[in-house]
């Protein structure tokens, strides 16, 4: 059984690194890893599918995908949102996770992302153009919207409780 996860996890490594030529026309070969699953999901272009890539080796590494779906601005630019959630870890018992909201243009070529540290931070979903972030749970019980009618803002602020919230600085350069 290992045997056969080590290949199917070889073959996705193989399908993103080398992939169809339709497919990798937008994989630059400097991206890392993250950045070529980011890319990879966008070329498949399937809204609201939810993907899970892992790196096999000593630590637990995930990264969970889903593309959100696009909003359309003033301007009449197409920008592509995708949530990133990522698990890491010496073992599944001390796993932390962190997620990220990544933008694209319609070429799939990134413009910013915003680190939100938390896991179950990222946004649930768009309507119209406006990035839709809504906590249910202990620490946080509240609804953002943040417009990207007009632009991309430089910071955002993602209320979590009456009395407060988190502020996010969009981040341009990819590492």
């Amino acid at each position: 059984m290992k045997q056969n996860k080590k290949y199917l996890f070889l073959s996705l490594f193989l399908l993103i690194c080398c992939g169809s030529p339709s497919k990798k026309e937008n994989l630059d070969k400097d991206d890392d890893f993250y950045e070529k699953c980011r890319k990879l999901i966008l070329s498949e272009n399937k809204i609201g599918q939810e993907y899970q890539f892992s790196l096999i080796g000593k630590k637990l590494d995930q990264i969970h995908l889903k593309y959100l779906g696009n909003i359309i601005t003033s301007k009449n630019d197409t920008l592509k949102i995708v949530n990133s959630q990522n698990l890491f870890g010496l073992s599944e018992e001390s796993k932390r996770g962190n997620g990220s909201v990544y933008i694209y243009n319609t070429k799939n070529k990134f413009i910013g992302a915003y680190f939100l540290g938390d896991y179950w931070g990222v946004p649930l979903k768009i309507e119209g153009q406006n990035l839709i972030f809504s906590y249910k749970n202990e620490f946080c019980n509240q609804t953002t919207k943040i417009s990207l009618k007009d632009s991309i803002p430089k910071q955002i602020f993602v209320q979590c409780t009456k009395d407060g919230g988190d502020i996010y600085n969009l981040e341009t350069v990819h590492n």
